[in-house]
């Protein structure tokens, strides 16, 4: 009987044991997946900056249109009855403009922003007159920051865009002040000169503000000395080879790859002359 009792309390004893070892490798298990959701530089999925940015890494590089037939539309289809279209304004290429500092939030409704083709969304808002919605692209309105956050657009970049966006969504809106010409870049330096910070500037609020420029995704914020001062220690070419291979929460150069090392060196050259 003693035996017996013997072996009754080894099988508990091994079962119970079991139990634990399980019960103790799932514990491990979720304690590593509750430490990486809460590592730093993590930022919510509903971050309207962080889904700004990923729709720019996500958005297409160009797309192939396919022209239909004289009075026809898409697939041969007869043209649907449109307001009449917006001429573009100053010589500024709107689509380029949306297609750069756009197309994040209106091609893809992220933020709540009204998506290009949605007439229901852009109607009332066209309504109000074509010098009105310019002026809320550039002062900001709602999740929209000022000048969607390319402060280098100037007014008439802004409207050619506004315009473009409004054709596409077969709608036209009033207004006839006309915008001063964009202001021309300056000439990028020579090869084998000093970085060139004005170029630097410009690549900086096109391709780098949407971190850099608000900390999303633990980025060093511009002028944050305390963040820079030892990613500067490493050197110009370290962080310029970190900006262009990639590192941590930043794709290669940024999600830009239409940008040459030039050009890259002279915005981390404009952002450490900023965060010295």
């Amino acid at each position: 009987m003693s035996e017996q009792q013997d072996r009754t309390f080894m099988a508990t004893f091994v079962t119970v044991l079991g139990i634990l070892v399980v019960l103790a490798i799932a514990l491990i298990f979720l304690a590593r997946y509750v430490q990486h959701l809460a590592e730093p530089g993590e930022v919510p999925a509903n971050d309207p900056l962080l889904a700004k940015r990923k729709a720019e890494l996500l958005a297409p590089v160009g797309r192939v249109e396919v022209a239909s037939a004289p009075g026809t539309g898409a697939e041969g289809a007869p043209p649907q009855t449109a307001a009449a279209p917006v001429p573009a304004t100053g010589g500024a290429d709107g689509k380029a403009v949306y297609q750069s500092s756009c197309f994040a939030c209106h091609g893809t409704g992220a933020a709540g922003a009204p998506k290009v083709g949605d007439r229901a969304a852009w109607e009332p808002r066209a309504a109000q007159g074509i010098d009105t919605l310019v002026q809320h692209a550039i002062q900001g309105k709602g999740a929209m920051p000022p000048k969607g956050g390319n402060m280098a657009l100037g007014e008439a970049e802004i409207r050619a865009a506004i315009e473009h966006m409004l054709r596409e969504t077969g709608l036209a809106a009033g207004g006839t002040a006309k915008a001063a010409p964009a202001p021309k870049p300056a000439p990028a330096a020579a090869a084998g000169e000093g970085p060139d910070l004005a170029a630097g500037e410009r690549v900086y609020q096109s391709a780098c503000f949407a971190c850099h420029g608000t900390g999303a995704a633990g980025a060093p914020r511009l002028g944050d000395r305390a963040a820079w001062k030892d990613r500067i220690a490493q050197g110009i070419d370290t962080l310029v080879q970190h900006a262009i291979q990639g590192k941590g929460a930043m794709p290669p150069k940024g999600g830009r790859a239409d940008l040459d090392e030039r050009a890259v060196r002279d915005a981390v050259a404009y952002m450490v002359s900023k965060s010295r």
